[in-house]
């Protein structure tokens, strides 16, 4: 989350939960993480088996360079952020927008494969505007899914997106959530690492997501009450 997910943020969770989960860094535009690569750590943060940077990109090359520089400084995994509906994003042809690309989903994620040995992992919404079926979700998934290495681990925050008239804040709640729609994938690609995002706020709701998902995105929740991870901690 911009502006959220800092690296004091991360620090913070770390004290609460040390590694017990993955924390996601902001999503950091590529060219940003080539630009700054002489000192990364001040605006990502130190690199931990348990921290994930999120990239934005749509260029193949600057993005397998980006995914390199982060793993030549020690960083353990990446994700290709394909949700966020910001206009700025937009302009800049990533985010959610490249769900109506999977093709240069795809491409993106073989140059990064082929640059790294770490995990180049996915997050995506269930769909973009009108491309909301379940075979339009499942198409793009298998697409990004077609590379040489099997996609790692897909991320799903379970409600489309719409790229003009919401902003980025009320695409996190006028779509409405559609939690079926991603278990309904995780039926489809049973050998797929599936994760589940949007709206989660108690842990018994988790602990039944879990049932049906490998794992549980949890945002909004934990950015208001990082002490939450305690309440995860304790099963409570």
């Amino acid at each position: 989350m911009v502006d959220i997910s800092t690296p004091h943020f991360l620090e913070l969770l770390h004290i609460i939960s040390g590694d017990r989960y993955a924390y996601y860094t902001e999503m950091h535009f590529d060219q940003a993480i080539i630009t700054h690569q002489s000192h990364l750590e001040a605006f990502i943060g130190p690199p931990r088996p348990n921290v994930i940077v999120q990239l934005g990109g749509s260029n193949p090359e600057n993005m397998a360079k980006a995914a390199k520089i982060l793993q030549e400084q020690g960083y353990a995994e990446v994700n290709i952020n394909v949700g966020c509906p910001s206009k700025a994003v937009q302009s800049g042809q990533f985010g959610a927008v490249l769900m109506k690309s999977p093709d240069v989903v795809a491409n993106v994620m073989s140059a990064m494969q082929e640059a790294v040995s770490i995990p180049v992992t996915v997050k995506c919404r269930l769909g973009v505007d009108n491309l909301d079926s379940f075979e339009f979700l499942h198409d793009f998934v298998d697409t990004c899914n077609s590379t040489s290495r099997p996609l790692p681990h897909l991320i799903l925050h379970a409600r489309k997106c719409l790229l003009k008239g919401l902003s980025p804040k009320q695409n996190r709640s006028i779509p409405p959530l559609n939690y079926d729609r991603v278990y309904e994938l995780a039926e489809k690609f049973p050998e797929m690492p599936i994760s589940i995002n949007g709206g989660f706020t108690e842990t018994d709701e988790i602990s039944k997501a879990l049932e049906r998902v490998d794992g549980c995105m949890i945002g909004r929740k934990v950015m208001d009450n990082p002490l939450f991870l305690q309440n995860m901690d304790r099963g409570k």
